[in-house]
């Protein structure tokens, strides 16, 4: 009889354990993200709202539209110091897709199409003109491609930071629905582990009360030493907020059959940047330099002693291929 009363009430302390942790995940969300206020709009595309933060002057010169990489929580933080350098002479915009940022999350299957399609109501419903110099990281580099596919008169040119090739995207086995990223085993087992304690609020009390954000998550992005503390805690609110969601598994399992059917971009100006330290071999450096046949105008050039997110750890370079883009033509 005392064993099923002390069994009883391991299951009760258990159970209420789950529902004071839930209710802290929950409320300690609510009180952060009402912390801060949307820099930008607010735009319905699609069937659901979009953020899109515009910074700078139209100064008769293109606008730059910034588009993240995949799993990255905060475009509008991750462009945010590179946004206020260009801001500074042209028309700039970061905007977010739909699992990211401030962006609603968006129903049904999705496509490169999709995207390119949104960013570009996007950009006509808030009123932001072109022409366009699209600047792709990583994933982005699929989704400017294919914008400048089906809107060409709209693109002025492209800079792809580290950029994916559809040339390589299109010949990959796609994950199915259970797996979260491309890899290994171990890495689809910490992220299904991440997702289960986000449902129970869990992740949330373990992100306050360790540094696991700073020391496992950040050091791609130079531990974020470009922002404030203010703009880093955003940064781990919106991975909390956004982690591993419908859209972005959706954008995974998305593949680049249009984009290599249709080919290239003609002759618009392709700046392709590739990070020395990320492509340290001959088979991501290879994927690097075949970007270079997707226009007849393009170059590329290594970016010393950078990771993947570029953006962060050399600003100062690609402002500088920036302001020679739009100088070679106003």
């Amino acid at each position: 009889m005392k064993k099923k009363i002390k069994k009883r009430y391991f299951i009760y302390g258990i159970l209420s354990l789950l529902l004071i942790t839930l209710i802290y995940g929950q409320l300690r969300g609510i009180i952060l993200y009402n912390e801060f206020k949307i820099p930008g709009k607010m735009v319905e595309v699609n069937g659901h709202k979009m953020h899109i933060y515009g910074e700078g002057k139209n100064q008769n010169t293109p606008t730059v539209v910034f588009t993240s990489g995949w799993k990255t929580p905060s475009p509008y933080v991750d462009y945010l110091p590179l946004q206020e350098k260009v801001a500074k002479y042209t028309r700039t915009v970061t905007y977010e897709r739909p699992g990211y940022g401030w962006s609603e999350k968006a129903n049904g299957e999705r496509d490169m199409d999709t995207l390119a399609m949104e960013l570009y109501q996007l950009l006509k419903s808030s009123g932001e003109t072109g022409p366009y110099i699209l600047v792709g990281h990583s994933f982005g580099a699929n989704e400017v491609i294919r914008f400048a596919q089906l809107y060409p008169e709209e693109v002025d040119s492209v800079v792809l930071l580290d950029g994916s090739n559809p040339n390589y995207t299109v010949t990959q086995k796609r994950p199915s629905k259970y797996f979260l990223r491309y890899g290994t085993i171990t890495s689809t087992i910490f992220n299904n582990t991440l997702n289960f304690l986000n449902t129970f609020g869990i992740s949330r009390l373990l992100f306050d009360a360790t540094d696991l954000y700073e020391t496992k998550f950040t050091h791609y992005k130079n531990d974020l030493k470009l922002v404030s503390n203010d703009m880093k805690e955003l940064d781990e609110m919106m991975f909390i907020k956004n982690m591993n969601n419908k859209n972005q598994l959706h954008e995974l399992r998305m593949d680049a059959v249009k984009l290599v059917k249709d080919r290239n971009i003609g002759s618009v100006p392709l700046v392709v940047m590739t990070s020395s330290l990320y492509n340290d071999s001959k088979f991501t450096n290879d994927i690097q330099s075949d970007l270079l046949s997707w226009s007849t105008n393009s170059k590329q050039i290594i970016v010393p002693n950078s990771q993947h997110y570029i953006q962060w750890f050399n600003p100062e370079l690609i402002d500088e291929q920036i302001k020679e883009l739009i100088k070679e033509k106003f």
